[in-house]
Order: structure tokens, then C-alpha cells, then sequence
């Protein structure tokens, strides 16, 4: 089964990382202790035995990316950043330039993360929240920086768990039962009328659907529908024969900014567009053409062997755009006194990711349980 995008957890997504844990699925998630990065050469960023934040300096400063780059000028770029915050309509790219970041360690270093992270290029995304992941990703933690890649597609890591665990705990789960119509009364969410006629009363309400599914089903979330979205786009590349195994890369100056290979013996290689407006225009054969030129970056003997066949998958929706974002993003609770929010666009402090998105369901949760 095919993930829709690559859905990758960092280190320093611990919440996320405990509730994988919990549904039973963490073991299916590998992390990789070295981030490979391909540019005109090769560079690896790997710990060393020095505490944070400074066990990543070595690599970081050793590697080809930060050849050209005065190793003081990014180590006060690293302090700077930790002690100076930007203005919340900051983006990401004038924060770091402003902080004396090099335009080259810009676009060889920071732009990767940035858009791997965020979703967005280090231009258009927000300083505020490009500035959180660094800190949090680069210098707070040993392990933080750690890539785990889902060794199953995304519906085994988290929905059948889910549904197992679910079950395990006596919940009754209804699928592919749409919500057609609301009772409310005196400030509070009575009961839902499925699609097929079924009425279910409830006490208390998470909803956990984008806000534009949201306003169709008759409920508002304050300035939620002006966040503007960001289209993701990922290539499932399958080759005739087994394929060589290698890790995870992240490829400089490609649209196709990072590479997994996700079945040897499959021959199965995919390759996901962050920050992927750009692409929107294009045709399948091109977002293919595009995506088996990065695979080719990050393991040349793919150039030689045969493609039998290709996925593009087109997430148009996929995250939402940081720049002044929290102004329109709502807190859990609701104007319903019975009804809460989760989701990625939730205010939790934290970009579109699975950390998000589990951080906006343990305040929700958390609200249920004061109210009651």
C-alpha cells in the first residue's frame, strides 16, 4: 500500500513519537542517526560525543555544504538564533539574513530543513516558526535531529492501530459515515445526523477535520478559513529489478527535495516535493521526469535500470502557510461549550506535522476532562 506522502517523525517529535507508541505502530518507524545530504557533493550530519548544542557541529562544520562558509560566522549565526527572536511577520529567509546567515548556508542548509519541516521555502515561511524547528530539531537535543521513516504506509501506522487500539479500549468506530446535519441547542452540540440516517447523541465533542470541511458541516473556527494551504507532491517510482539499498537523502536544489528507498526487492524508490506550488503546472510525465532525477542524485546506478512503472500523488492541501498564521488559528475549545478542535491547524505552537496534530488531540482531551 502506497503512503500518500512521506510522512517522516524527527527526534524532537516527542508527543508524536509516544503516541505511536501507544497505538503500538513505534516499532514500525526506523530513525536514522545520520542525515544525508546531497549538493555538488555529499555531506553527512551525524552526533558527535559532545552534549548539545554542540553535537552537531563537527559534522556540520566539516561537511561540504559549510566548506566555503567562516566556521565563527555560523557558529554566531547558531548563537544569534538562539538569543534573538524575530517579529511575527517575519519570514524565515529575512530573520537569518538579518542575523548575518550567509546566503549560501541559507540555500545549502537551512532551506532543506526548512521546506522539509514547514512546507514552505525559507522566503515565504515564517521566521517564528522556521527559528522553533531549528532550535528544537539542531541545537536542544542529542537525538533530535534523528529522522524516523515509517517502515509501513501511513493507514498501517495509524489507522489500522488505531482502530486496534480503539477496540482494545470497548470504542465503538463508524466509517465512512459523513456528517450531514447538526442539533444544537442553548450553546451546546446535542447529536449529529450521519448520512445514513443514523442520530448519535454524545455529552462532549472532538471534531478533527480541516477547517474548510468544518464550515460545511455548519460549524465556524474563527479566522481558520483564511489560512492559505500548501500543495505537497509525492512520486512512487517502482524499477523493473530489485534496486540497490541506501538511505534517506535529502537532495540540495532539487523540487524533489528528498528521496527514500522504501522496497529493495520491490524496486520501490519514492520521492517527495515540498514547498510545491511550483510544480502545479506540470504534467504527470514531467513530476516524474523530475522525481527520477533527484532518486538519480542520491543513488546514480537507478539511472541504468528500467522503470516499469510510476504513482503521482497530488496533495494540494496538504499543510498550511506560517507567515502570520496564528492569527487565524483557534484554540481547542469552541463557542460550543461541548465541543473542542484537533488537528494540525489547531493552535499548538507547532507547524502542520503529526506533533501538531497529536499536541491539538492532548488538548482537546485535556479540556474534555476539566469540563467534566
Amino acid at each position: 500500500m502506497l503512503d500518500n506522502s512521506q510522512h517522516v517523525l524527527l527526534g524532537c517529535c516527542r508527543q508524536a513519537k509516544d503516541f505511536f507508541d501507544k497505538l503500538g505502530s513505534g516499532d514500525k518507524i526506523t530513525y536514522h542517526d545520520r542525515l544525508n545530504v546531497i549538493d555538488s557533493d555529499r555531506s553527512v550530519i551525524e552526533s558527535s560525543r559532545l552534549p548539545a548544542p554542540f553535537h552537531l557541529l563537527g559534522s556540520i562544520m566539516s561537511g561540504e555544504l559549510t566548506a566555503s562558509i567562516n566556521k565563527l560566522t555560523l557558529a554566531r549565526v547558531l548563537i544569534s538564533m538562539l538569543l534573538i527572536k524575530p517579529s511575527e511577520n517575519d519570514a524565515a529567509a529575512d530573520y537569518l539574513l538579518k542575523l548575518g546567515c550567509p546566503s549560501n548556508l541559507i540555500e545549502k542548509l537551512v532551506e532543506p530543513v526548512i521546506e522539509s519541516a514547514l512546507n514552505e521555502s525559507a522566503s515565504a515561511g515564517s521566521a517564528k516558526y522556521a527559528r522553533m524547528v531549528l532550535i528544537e530539531m539542531l541545537l536542544k537535543d542529542r537525538e533530535a535531529y534523528r529522522l524516523g521513516v515509517p517502515d509501513v504506509a501511513l493507514s498501517e501506522l495509524v489507522h489500522e492501530a488505531a482502530l486496534r487500539r480503539l477496540s482494545e479500549l470497548g470504542c465503538r468506530v463508524r466509517l465512512a459515515s459523513p456528517v450531514r446535519k447538526l442539533q444544537v441547542q442553548n450553546g451546546l452540540m446535542r447529536s449529529i445526523e450521519t448520512k445514513s440516517g443514523e442520530c448519535i447523541s454524545f455529552d462532549q465533542c472532538v471534531v478533527a477535520v480541516p477547517p474548510y470541511i468544518l464550515s460545511k458541516m455548519g460549524l465556524e473556527a474563527g479566522g481558520a478559513q483564511q489560512l492559505l494551504w500548501q500543495p505537497i507532491v509525492a512520486a512512487h517510482l517502482f524499477f523493473e529489478k530489485p534496486i540497490p539499498e541506501f538511505p534517506p537523502a535529502c537532495v540540495v536544489g532539487e523540487p524533489f527535495g528528498w528521496v527514500f528507498g522504501k522496497h529493495t526487492q520491490f524496486g520501490y524508490v519514492q520521492a517527495v516535493a515540498s514547498a510545491a506550488s511550483k510544480l502545479m503546472g506540470l504534467d504527470r510525465d514531467d513530476l516524474q521526469a523530475l522525481a527520477l532525477r533527484a532518486a538519480v542524485r542520491v543513488e546514480p546506478r537507478l539511472a541504468d535500470m528500467p522503470l516499469k512503472r510510476s504513482v503521482i500523488y497530488i496533495e494540494r492541501r496538504a499543510t498550511f502557510a506560517t507567515l502570520a498564521c496564528d492569527a487565524h488559528r483557534p484554540q481547542a475549545a469552541t463557542e460550543l461549550k461541548n465541543v473542542f478542535l484537533a488537528g494540525d491547524w489547531v493552535a499548538t505552537g507547532w507547524p502542520a506535522t503529526i506533533e501538531g496534530a497529536v499536541r491539538s488531540g492532548k488538548a482537546a482531551a485535556n479540556l474534555i476532562l476539566a469540563n467534566g
